[in-house]
């Protein structure tokens, strides 16, 4: 093979490397900017997380990305805000051989439901068929906080119950409030906050 041959197959190899090496990396960038929520749009609220703009007419390509995908439902800018909690108020990840209060306020709001679901948001196939809350059901304490008990094994009072081992996340949705256009002020004193009791 003579030496000009030898340089054109040398080429035509390193442009085949190139373009499988940027078909991987785009491809593969592309999967992770819509496998999981994006980072963009994202408001923490303490231990919660939102993205108060996922249901409005100026949602952002990767949250519609994401959307595409069938993953969830978001709530319209009118109807609500729905946060997430992965981790509770010290920053640990939520996992269900610990028991959890969820105890304080909540905003202004005509309802609300809390959930206990999977990383994906599908709910649990849990003791008693409960996965969750709504307003209506909730003992309050006399200030009017709400004060849950999460745990696996049953609990007095408000009992949230959750899978016996593994990790989870509490999904608080808010319909009809105020925060859900001003989701970016919002203190975290005016949400539940998650404490973790003791784990077994």
């Amino acid at each position: 093979m003579s030496a000009g041959a030898e340089g054109k197959a040398v080429r035509v190899l390193d442009l085949a490397y190139v373009i499988v090496l940027g078909a991987g990396l785009g491809l593969g960038s592309a999967h992770l900017a819509v496998s999981g929520r994006p980072l963009v749009g994202m408001v923490e609220i303490g231990a919660w997380t939102a993205w108060p703009r996922s249901g409005g007419r100026d949602i952002d390509p990767y949250m519609r990305a994401f959307l595409a995908r069938g993953v969830h439902l978001p709530l319209g800018t009118g109807e609500g805000l729905e946060l997430i909690a992965e981790r509770d108020d010290t920053g640990q990840a939520l996992d269900g051989r610990c028991r959890y209060r969820l105890a304080g306020a909540t905003p202004t709001t005509r309802g609300w439901t809390l959930d206990v679901t999977d990383k994906d948001g599908r709910p649990f196939r849990l003791p008693l068929d409960r996965n969750g809350f709504t307003d209506a059901e909730i003992v309050r304490e006399e200030s009017g906080d709400l004060r849950i008990a999460a745990a696996a094994d049953p609990q007095a009072g408000n009992w949230l119950p959750l899978p016996s081992s593994g990790r989870f996340q509490f999904r608080l949705r808010l319909y009809d409030t105020p925060i859900s256009s001003q989701a970016g002020e919002t203190r975290s004193a005016s949400l539940p906050r998650i404490e973790r009791v003791d784990c077994r």
